[in-house]
């Protein structure tokens, strides 16, 4: 039986060339250090790389154990149970094989750094042989890089192309020309970017060939996200796809505009509610001044219409008192006036009736009805005289 052990283990990232990514190597047999060039056994064979970093970790080893004691079904079930729970942790993912780490063969001699120089020279060669080939047949493709491997035996071209191209014969033709395996990659425009190399609108060298060795998703929403102006020409890179930075701030920006967002909720929230206060607050103040104003328009008709009871009182009183005072004196001298003047002619019932609503009309407006009686007397008496007229004679005649 075997039982997992611990001792040190040690990984070195290597880079094949001076921008690309950087892989990680079982260093543990081989004493390197960054910087070294070294030779690693990656899946297109024996290859020419440079260490970029070292770590060491403690991994795991397995060593033989004596034979386990016989236990009881049930203990030996439970058993396997637990270390079934506890590798399932350790185990890949179903559907994805467990990840291989390949191992560094040894560090480069000097025969290995001259046969990376030759291979070199040869890439020089093979690039222009293949842009002629390129040219003759007018293929539409960007010849960007040919990669020797470092046996030698295998040719790597890099082109670009925006469509499809049937370059069978262009390979036939470079397999008889160069006497190696031949192998052709279309790669996409950041790729181009990142082998070319340039600077940036920032004024800085490329991120993509300095660096930044994923590509990451990008996308305009970044871009809207960081209120920038949506100018192809100003968020755009040199590769003509959307500047690589605009991820590189984008999660502090989405966090501080859903931060933002919620103070601006709350600002809005509290500005609602102090409108909504203040609108009733007018509300109130309208519906109070409104019953305030009803108020007094009702106290003012209860006063009117008390007024004018008091004058229709008064009125009423002034008629009564009239009436008194015009019976008085016709009770006291229609005796008198038959004995008097019993022989003249009595008023005709017009002229009477005349009469009592002048006397009337004196009487209601509050004034002595005595005297303007007699003033109508006379004044009657005399044009009578001048029409000559029969006129009872007066009081006191």
């Amino acid at each position: 039986m075997e039982q997992m052990t611990e001792k040190n283990s040690k990984l070195a990232g290597v880079r094949f060339r001076g921008n690309w990514k950087v892989y990680d190597f079982d260093a543990t047999d081989v004493a390197v250090a960054v910087g070294d060039s070294v030779i690693v056994d990656s899946e297109r064979g024996p290859s020419f790389a440079h260490v970029v970093r070292i770590r060491k970790f403690q991994a795991v080893a397995a060593v033989e154990l004596p034979p386990a004691p016989v236990l009881a079904p049930g203990e030996l079930e439970e058993e396997i149970e637990e270390e079934t729970e506890k590798g399932a942790a350790d185990t890949p993912p179903k559907g994805q094989a467990p990840k291989v780490i390949r191992h560094i063969l040894r560090k480069a001699t000097d025969d290995d750094f001259a046969k990376e120089e030759k291979n070199r020279a040869r890439e020089t060669e093979a690039f222009t042989i293949a842009q002629e080939m390129i040219a003759e047949r007018e293929l539409s493709m960007k010849l960007i890089r040919v990669e020797y491997s470092f046996d030698g035996t295998r040719v790597t071209f890099f082109f670009f192309s925006e469509t499809r191209v049937d370059f069978r014969e262009l390979v036939k033709d470079l397999a008889y020309k160069l006497k190696s395996r031949i192998e052709m990659r279309q790669i996409g425009v950041r790729d181009v970017a990142r082998i070319i190399g340039g600077f940036g609108p920032c004024g800085r060298e490329l991120c993509c060939a300095s660096f930044l060795k994923n590509f990451e998703p990008v996308s305009i929403r970044m871009a809207k996200k960081q209120e920038m102006v949506l100018n192809p020409a100003k968020i755009s890179g040199v590769c003509g796809r959307l500047l690589c930075c605009l991820s590189y701030e984008y999660q502090m920006y989405d966090e501080n505009k859903k931060d933002l967002a919620d103070m601006h909720q709350s600002a809005a929230k509290e500005l609602r509610e102090k409108e909504e206060l203040r609108i009733a607050e007018e509300q109130r103040a309208v519906e109070e001044r409104r019953i305030a104003e009803d108020k007094k328009r009702q106290e003012e008709r209860r006063q009117q219409e008390q007024q004018r009871q008091r004058q229709r009182e008064q009125a009423q009183k002034n008629v009564n008192k009239a009436e008194k005072k015009k019976e008085a004196p016709q009770g006291k001298h229609a005796q008198p006036q038959k004995e008097q003047h019993g022989g003249r002619q009595q008023r005709p019932p017009e002229k009477q009736q005349s009469q009592e609503q002048m006397v009337q009309q004196p009487q209601q407006q509050g004034e002595k009805p005595g005297r303007k009686r007699k003033r109508r007397f006379w004044r009657n008496k005399k044009k009578g005289k001048q029409q000559g007229e029969n006129i009872p004679p007066g009081p006191g005649e």
